[in-house]
Order: C-alpha cells, then sequence, then structure tokens
C-alpha cells in the first residue's frame, strides 16, 4: 500500500487552490445549473438504461450538451478551486432509482467511480440510523455520516481504504433535513499557507505519519491502523485527515500521543476554524456537491431531523477519481 511522504514544503502556495471563503460573493461563485437541453438528455439516457447501474459509463450514458462543460467541470475539480454545486436537477421527477441512476451516470463524465467499502458500496447512503459515534465505533464499521452529529474538518478514506483514496467526494441531496446540516469546506493550501506563516515548525510534525485508525473499514488481514502523514508535496499538496481516528489510532497502536503530536493538530484544526476560511452553504433537494478530496478539507454541521420516515435527511454519496 503506497502512501505518499515528503519532507515538508516551506514555500506559500500560490494559485485558484488556494482560496478564502470569504472571497466568494455568493453561490453564483460556485454553482452550475444544468440546462433545459441536458435535462432532457438526462431522461433520455435514463430511459435507454438496460443494464446494472454500477456497469454504467459515461458512453453508456451520452450528454452531448453536457460534454463541453462537463470538461471544463472536470478542470475545476481537479486543479480550479476544487468543487462546485450541480443544481436543477427536478429531483421530485423520480423515483430514488432512478434519481441513483442519473446521479451515476451523471458523475461517470466528471470522473471514475471506486468502491467506498471493502465489500461492494458504490454508493453510500448518508443518513442517521440511530448510531452513537463514541458508545457504537469499532463495532460494526459505524461512521460519522450514520448520525445526526456535526463533524470536524476532514477527508475522506483518509487511512487510504483498500489502498486508494477518492479524488473527488460527491453528494446527492435526496432529502434535506428539518434544520441544520449545512455543508463546509476549507482549502487545505490557504490553512498550510496560514501554519507556514505562524507557525512553520508545526509543518515538521505535520509532514511526519499518524497512526490512522482503520476499523471502520478494515480488509481481511490488514493491520488496525496505517501511518498516514497530514500533509504531503509532490507537485501539489495532499492532505489526509480525520482528527477522531488519529486518536483512535493511538490508542489501538497503544502509541499515546504526545503534546509535541497533540499541539499541531490542535493549531490546525484552530486555523480550519477561522471565520474567513471556510465556506459554508446548503443543500436542496436535488443539488449535488463535487469536492476535490486532494486539497479541500469538508465538514457538516449538526442537524434536527424530520420525524416522519419518509423525510428524514438522506444524501446518496459517490466517491470518484479523476479521468
Amino acid at each position: 500500500m503506497e502512501i505518499l511522504r515528503t519532507s515538508p514544503h516551506k514555500a506559500p502556495i500560490n494559485g485558484p487552490g488556494a482560496w478564502k471563503g470569504s472571497g466568494y460573493s455568493g453561490p453564483g461563485d460556485y454553482t452550475y445549473r444544468l440546462c433545459p437541453r441536458t435535462l432532457d438528455e438526462l431522461d433520455r439516457a435514463l430511459r435507454r438504461v438496460k443494464t446494472d447501474i454500477f456497469a454504467l459509463t459515461a458512453e453508456d450514458f451520452p450528454l452531448p450538451s453536457f460534454e463541453q462543460d462537463a470538461a471544463a467541470l472536470r478542470a475545476r475539480l481537479k486543479d480550479g478551486d476544487g468543487f462546485v454545486v450541480v443544481k436543477g436537477l427536478p429531483i421530485d421527477r423520480y423515483t430514488e432509482e432512478e434519481a441513483r441512476i442519473i446521479y451515476w451516470g451523471l458523475g461517470s463524465h466528471l470522473g471514475r467511480p471506486i468502491r467506498q467499502k471493502v465489500v461492494g458500496g458504490l454508493l453510500y447512503s448518508v443518513r442517521d440510523e440511530g448510531y452513537n459515534l463514541e458508545r457504537d465505533y469499532g463495532a460494526a464499521g459505524v461512521r460519522t455520516s450514520k448520525t445526526t452529529a456535526g463533524f470536524n474538518y476532514h477527508t475522506d478514506s483518509p487511512s487510504m481504504l483498500a489502498g486508494h483514496t477518492p479524488d473527488i467526494v460527491c453528494l446527492l441531496a435526496l432529502q434535506t433535513a428539518k434544520s441544520g446540516g449545512e455543508s463546509a469546506i476549507v482549502s487545505a493550501n490557504t490553512v498550510h499557507n496560514a501554519i507556514l506563516e505562524e507557525r512553520p515548525e508545526y509543518l515538521d510534525r505535520l509532514y511526519a505519519p499518524y497512526d490512522m485508525d482503520r476499523r471502520a473499514e478494515l480488509p481481511p488481514g490488514e493491520p488496525p491502523t496505517l501511518p498516514v502523514p497530514v500533509f504531503a508535496y509532490g507537485n501539489r499538496l495532499t492532505v489526509r485527515y480525520l482528527r477522531f481516528y488519529i486518536t483512535k489510532g493511538a490508542e489501538v497502536a497503544r502509541k499515546p500521543l504526545t503534546p509535541q503530536d497533540n499541539e499541531p493538530l490542535d493549531f490546525l484544526d484552530d486555523v480550519m476554524r477561522r471565520p474567513e476560511l471556510p465556506l459554508t452553504f446548503g443543500m436542496e433537494p436535488g443539488d449535488i456537491q463535487f469536492v476535490n478530496n486532494v486539497f479541500i478539507l469538508h465538514s457538516r454541521a449538526e442537524y434536527k431531523d424530520h420525524p416522519e420516515p419518509e423525510r428524514k435527511r438522506h444524501y446518496v454519496r459517490l466517491w470518484l477519481k479523476h479521468k
């Protein structure tokens, strides 16, 4: 299992991926609206589907009016600011299964779907299932996404599940919460710049590995922890982080975290919470967010759900690799 480890990058990171949330004037800066022609093509492609959804490719789901925009969105996700919210899908028009097929088909034009679980799990339901993370974690692969709790900034699959981690994390909103549950994202490039300017000595520890707990999804015969640095720098910055997994990893590995381990993590968390750095936004039913998982960390606010089962918050997650 290959994990990138490099010496600390001690120069400012520039470019469109080093953004601040305060620099966006409003949702129009980061949303893309599906046009009527593309919506018609989605319906036609949906009617043509004769195979298993997970075997569908972009060629099986033709969207000629979307091809040029898809290329621009792929470039934005990989080399631009790294995220977009796609709007305009009339979700009430479709059954849940039809919405999933459209979501998969649209996503296949932006990247290559990959597994999210050791067994299966190409589309993953994000909804409350009554778990408590502290109480139930480790018992049955319980993840924060199966609760109503908010969670701190992190990347998906920080422990390199099954030997890989997604380049793009996607979320389709089927149902939204009664209140709360807003998404927030922050640029690791901008955070890295702040650490470099204010506490550059912390980068030395953040580029060294922490034991990351893997018990939420552990392939048979593999160790329960994996040494993963928070930052690495090849031709660009890479971030892999979920503080809870680091805390649990230290417990499992029986290597208690020292002040020298925790202080850089505390400072990292503090920087990510600075009000001018993150971008926070809500989702409406039918919205799809695509977020670069290489240099952007994401979080979610705590939410209160509707009492009716059919109205409970339900998002569907898809993981993509860059094309």
